[in-house]
């Protein structure tokens, strides 16, 4: 199958082609009626664990009271966030339980994660379950008779579902059924594409990601990551209980983390097997998609990897809030913590450990405490002491993995390194590409030409998945930009930025102009003018949407901006992040001074990372100043606009503006870069040393955005080439016809009409708004007519009030659209629904659309809940096919439609007179399909209810004699029936399992 979009059929729906390949898989399909299950309200399949925990650990001799214990444990760990915290762990490590003989604690697996073959793999259909109400969930799968996965799907032809209502029907199962949630690890929701997503039942939206495999669809992907060995690795290496800022979620790996984080883990055991020499590799992925996870994914998979036996991973990095960053990360995960290493003397110990054999787990340090001068001593020890023992130096069970380590000092530090540690394997990780020839110590860790990267994610890769948004630059008050001759001089400087701190040791002709540079951008009557500007642009475009950063020229430069942003906007909006030093002068003294005073004294450190968290959390600071901190490691998805007052270049300068790259809440279309110093209109040059193919996507002028506007609305006015130009009901009425009559083409209108309205809240006051803007406002029109007609919405969400104000502003309150909102009111679906509809709509054809949709959403979506809809489910669907028909009979489809919400009401009223509860009604209706309405059958019924009625105490469902003695009855009474009626064998059969649907769904 092709990497397109494959194509499914009413009769051959998501569902059934997902459990065909999961069989195909390994996994055992298992009917609803035939698990093992003690009852609705029990999500394990008691049975199939108490034999898996045998099977797994023989070893340990397993008695019955340490199985008693092992089930204990699980169904006495309460829901919500420390019991799923503890699940998760039992699935790892397995559970601790005191064993009676021995009188020790032993950890029991409920996983064979070394031998795949002996966990019992089952895919079920259609199953219930029991909470606070009672869910059916279309798939899931069990390991060793515990739930792990649910799938829901939805069908790819139905026009008012896509793959988000499965995502987010399975959040409200999360909710109703606890208990059974607090098993499942992921979700997954499926319809012409898949997603899936951590199960975090507390947290509100949880992100959700596409697996990718090469050549493979959206769905077959997702096959791919639920086959049982990648399945087990997730839930074991790749999936986590994160908590941060007081907040607590999971995060499980995204598709390329994985990639890369198994090359990793499969290039050292193969070394270690003597299956390959190669014992480094080079990992580049785009800034934003997830590199700091990949690491520690991979260092995870590789402590516990029985053939490393104890390993030391190293994480090295050069700059301390890459290290806080890194050691921050870590310590939100629950996993093993990381010890981060101070000083050289510590680094000395380290090394020196166990007689120099090295300290085990796992270590951060940075790169500049591997100091020739300070090492070379320990060097040659290690030299000598290597001759005749194991020391660190001969040890091939130590890996170090190197991030973002571009800097000028690199070379001699990491050669200094590799001297030490010269029998490990080195994995570097960059977020940028490696510079051309000559110009990157990265290339020291890959195999150049055959290897330049073990694994590389693009940054246009990283656009097309969501995982970042791309990024826009807008050169602005270019009068006041760096001289010409001074932005020259910075780009041939070998620094890749002003070196501040270093500048005593520059030589004399690069300080002068490095000195001209920094008066430059300190100049205060300069940036009064630019915080004016900023003031404006950011009370426009960006508050109460986002957040910005202000990065400027020098630490002195900061507190000028502070102070002159506080006479424009209120002081709370903002706030300074730099470093102090103990030699600081007037104005940085003061400042650090006034800063400590409004913090209560807390220390500098503190207050740093009290402002951080505030930013990210809360609403005031709203815009962040800084010269050097946060432009690496900084991850705020919140924000988007980045006003740059500082010249930086080459990997410096793709780190800083890619701070504004992550995604938000489906509201952010790109990242902003506000340019006043002028290295952005040379950014070919400031870029120079990368090849083009690697840094193609990087950044846009601001410029392509007016070309994505056009092309969006060429794109949709493509897709409604066929609809009059205007806003007659007929008209909006013609473009639903051809949007839901092809799937593909509604998806299609849908996400662009929304990439649309992000990219003219951007575009900000630009004529190609003006020239385009009857488009937009028809465009708009058709969308709205669409959510009010096919989506039922009855009003706009609050995201559309507080993100899209230019659109609610010029489009959404036109008179044309007003005028849909007030014709087209919600008419709830009632008893009185038919009468609503005849005084609301006037429209022959628009009553038809309402009845169809109305119909569609409510019979189709809920058929499950309701033997009413359920008995109807196929002359709705009819009327679905005949929408979909390219010559539309309104006059056949308002008549057929009218008569199914009648029989609706009829069927209603019917069951409230006989007084029938769900299952009768249920049974009765299908007899009467297949027998016609006979007086007599309402007693059957009656009789029948009746003779089950003392088998179903609460919990007969576990009970496999009842379920017997149940199906028995429906027998005896499906064969009295075969006489009565001269049904065949075969039709009885049928009848028979309708019979038993029937008590499945309605009588538990």
């Amino acid at each position: 199958m092709s990497h397109q979009k494959r194509r499914f059929s009413e009769e051959h729906l998501v569902e059934d082609y997902i459990i065909e390949k999961l069989v195909e898989k390994g996994w055992d399909f298992v009917p609803p009626l035939e698990l093992e299950r003690e009852s609705f309200e029990e999500p394990l399949l008691i049975p199939n664990l108490l034999r898996a925990l045998e099977r797994i650990n023989k070893n340990l001799g397993l008695g019955e009271e340490e199985k008693k214990k092992v089930l204990n444990e699980l169904s006495l760990t309460p829901t919500g966030i420390e019991g799923s915290k503890k699940i998760l762990k039992f699935y790892k490590h397995g559970v601790p339980v005191k064993f009676e003989k021995e009188r020790i604690v032993q950890y029991v697996g409920l996983f064979d994660f070394e031998d795949i073959e002996n966990n019992k793999f089952i895919v079920s259909q259609q199953v219930n379950y029991q909470g606070k109400d009672r869910i059916r969930v279309d798939i899931i799968l069990y390991i060793n008779g515990i739930p792990v996965v649910v799938i829901e799907c939805k069908n790819p032809t139905d026009p008012s579902v896509s793959w988000y209502n499965a995502y987010r029907q399975i959040k409200d199962y999360e909710n109703t059924v606890p208990e059974l949630f607090k098993y499942v690890q992921i979700g997954v929701a499926a319809e012409l594409i898949a997603k899936y997503f951590p199960i975090v039942p507390w947290q509100e939206e949880v992100f959700t990601y596409e697996w990718k495999e090469e050549n493979k669809d959206s769905i077959d992907s997702m096959l791919e990551m639920l086959s049982p060995l990648i399945l087990l690795d997730i839930l074991k290496n790749f999936l986590f209980f994160k908590e941060q800022y007081g907040n607590a979620t999971k995060v499980i790996t995204r598709y390329m983390q994985y990639r890369a984080a198994n090359k990793i883990v499969n290039r050292v055991l193969k070394n270690l097997r003597r299956e390959e020499d190669k014992e480094k590799g080079l990992v580049w992925h785009w800034q934003g998609s997830g590199k700091t996870l990949t690491m520690i994914f991979a260092a995870h998979k590789l402590y516990y990897s029985k053939e490393l036996s104890n390993p030391t991973i190293f994480f090295i990095v050069d700059r301390i809030d890459l290290q806080n960053q890194l050691s921050k990360e870590f310590n939100s995960l629950d996993m093993f913590k990381p010890e981060v290493i101070p000083s050289i003397y510590s680094l000395r110990e380290t090394l020196a450990h166990d007689n120099y054999r090295g300290k085990r787990g796992v270590l951060i340090t940075l790169i500049h405490k591997f100091s020739p001068e300070e090492l070379n001593g320990l060097q040659k020890e290690l030299e000598d002491l290597s001759q005749e023992s194991e020391t660190v130096m001969t040890r091939r069970n130590i890996i170090a993995f190197i991030d973002e380590g571009h800097r000028s000092q690199y070379g001699l530090l990491a050669a200094q390194m590799k001297n030490i540690l010269k029998n490990a394997f080195f994995f570097a990780f960059t977020g940028t590409p490696i510079a051309k020839k000559g110009r990157d110590t990265y290339v020291e860790f890959s195999y150049p030409p055959e290897e330049p990267y073990l694994d590389r994610y693009f940054i246009t890769d990283s656009i097309r998945d969501g995982f970042t948004v791309k990024i826009v630059y807008q050169p602005r008050l270019e009068e006041l930009h760096l001289r010409k001759d001074l932005l020259e001089a910075f780009l041939e400087f070998e620094f890749e930025e002003l070196p501040e701190k270093d500048r005593v040791y520059v030589e004399e002709r690069v300080r002068r102009r490095i000195d001209s540079i920094r008066l430059f951008l300190e100049n205060e009557s300069r940036i009064q003018k630019i915080v004016e500007d900023i003031a404006e642009h950011f009370k426009e475009n960006v508050e109460g949407k986002f957040k910005a950063m202000i990065v400027t020229g020098s630490r002195k430069a900061c507190v000028i901006y502070k102070r002159e942003l506080d006479k424009i906007l209120p002081p709370e909006y903002s706030e300074v992040v730099m470093t102090y030093n103990v030699t600081d002068t007037h104005p940085l003294s003061d400042f650090m001074r006034e800063q400590v005073s409004r913090y209560e004294g807390k220390d500098i450190g503190d207050i740093r990372k009290d402002i951080v968290e505030k930013f990210k959390e809360e609403e005031f600071p709203k815009i962040l100043i800084v010269t050097d901190m946060l432009l690496t490691g900084f991850d705020a998805p919140i924000l988007q606009t980045m006003y740059l007052d500082k010249p930086l270049k080459e990997h410096r300068l793709l780190q800083a503006v890619a701070r504004t790259n992550r995604p938000y809440k489906d509201l952010k279309e790109a990242g902003v870069i506000i340019d006043y110093v002028g290295v952005l209109k040379n950014l070919k040059r400031a870029l120079q040393i990368y090849l083009e193919e690697d840094i193609k996507g990087a950044l846009y002028d601001y410029e392509s955005l007016k070309e994505d506007f056009i092309n969006l609305i060429k794109e949709l006015n493509e897709i409604l080439k066929e609809v009059p130009k205007n806003y007659e009901r007929d008209s909006l009425l013609k473009a639903i016809e051809i949007l839901t009559s092809d799937s593909e083409k509604e998806k299609d209108f849908v996400e662009k009409y929304k990439s649309l309205r992000r990219v003219f809240e951007l575009l900000g006051p630009n004529e190609v708004k003006l020239d385009y803007l009857e488009d937009y406002k028809w465009i708009s029109a058709i969308y709205t007519y669409y959510n009010k007609v096919v989506l039922r919405e009855t009003k706009r969400s609050v995201y559309v009030q507080r993100y899209y104000e230019k659109t609610l502003k010029y489009i959404y309150k036109s008179t044309e659209i007003n005028k849909i909102d007030r014709e087209l009111p919600p008419i709830e679906f009632d008893e009185e629904y038919l009468k609503k509809l005849e005084e609301k709509v006037k429209d022959k054809k628009e009553k038809a659309a309402n009845i169809l949709f109305t119909l569609n959403r409510f019979v189709l979506v809920e058929r499950h809940r309701n033997p009413v809809y359920e008995s109807l489910v196929d002359r709705v669907e009819r009327l679905v096919k005949l929408w979909k028909e390219k010559t539309k009979e309104y006059e056949l489809l308002y008549k057929e439609g009218v008569k199914i919400i009648e029989e609706i009401n009829r069927r209603r009223e019917r069951q409230k007179k006989l007084n029938f509860n769900d299952l009768e009604y249920d049974i009765l209706l299908k007899l009467e399909n297949r027998f016609g309405p006979k007086e007599e059958l309402t007693q059957e019924v009656k009789n029948l209810t009746r003779n089950l009625k003392k088998y179903m105490f609460p919990g007969w469902i576990s009970q496999i004699t009842v379920k017997k003695d149940i199906e028995r009855e429906l027998r005896r009474f499906a064969r009295k029936l075969k006489v009565t009626y001269g049904l065949t064998m075969a039709e009885m059969e049928k009848l028979h399992k309708q019979l038993l649907d029937s008590v499945w769904n309605y009588g538990a």
